[in-house]
């Protein structure tokens, strides 16, 4: 009988570029289970745990951790070891007393960056697309996999949302516009912020545009490719780099 399930093994050669992991030592290494962030953009658990924050040396050290209980995901046990973290996704180590969030940084697209406690509750979520469902209710649904319900939703795809985690409780919105601080999140400028000077409609054949001033640049960038973090002053602390 044919094998049945998914695969969770992944080889190291073709695993995404900023995994940190050593890539000849080992021929397999392991895969994302399915959830709210897709593999190209997400790192498993134990990977974070073993690989980046460098808390264990093994996979059996990483995953009995895990397992365990220990670390927490948007305020939330998580305990599989291969389950996705992805952008803005927020770490918790309450033995550690340690938090990090999910970030781009020059030359990494996803790496983990401590953040005050302060913070450890806050998170920022892009709008994927919205919906209008039974009874009227505005469906936003978000780039980490979130869906939410609300009575009237005026924004749009590409406007972000202010969570307070795991609650889901809308804190404060920021919209994609002229004036908006943006962080990019992809490509050559990966980890940098700047000011949105313009923003070109897409069409059927082109994507929607943002023109990002970078210092003193204007970068024209596809609108998918950055994140909005503030209207006039950012939403979170976010050391990243203009």
């Amino acid at each position: 009988m044919g094998r049945k399930g998914q695969d969770k093994r992944a080889k190291r050669t073709i695993a995404p570029r900023f995994w940190t992991i050593q890539r000849k030592s080992h021929e397999f290494t392991v895969s994302t289970s399915p959830g709210p962030h897709s593999r190209k953009i997400s790192y498993p658990l134990v990977v974070l745990v073993r690989d980046v924050l460098k808390f264990v040396k093994t996979y059996r050290e990483a995953k009995n951790i895990i397992r365990d209980g220990k670390i927490l995901v948007d305020g939330v046990v998580r305990s599989d070891p291969s389950y996705p973290i992805g952008l803005m996704d927020v770490i918790d180590i309450p033995e550690l007393k340690k938090t990090y969030r999910i970030l781009p940084v020059k030359g990494t697209t996803l790496t983990t960056v401590e953040i005050p406690e302060s913070e450890k509750n806050l998170k920022i979520c892009r709008i994927k697309n919205k919906s209008t469902v039974q009874g009227g209710k505005t469906q936003y649904n978000l780039h980490d996999g979130r869906s939410i319900l609300i009575d009237n939703g005026d924004d749009k795809p590409g406007d972000v949302l202010l969570l307070e985690i795991p609650s889901q409780k809308i804190l404060k919105t920021a919209q994609l516009k002229v004036g908006s601080i943006a962080l990019v999140i992809r490509g050559r400028r990966t980890g940098q912020v700047g000011s949105v000077k313009e923003i070109k409609p897409g069409t059927f054949t082109r994507q929607k545009i943002a023109g990002l001033e970078i210092s003193g640049t204007v970068t024209e960038l596809p609108a998918n490719m950055i994140l909005i973090i503030g209207d006039d002053k950012q939403l979170l602390t976010l050391p990243i780099e203009v």
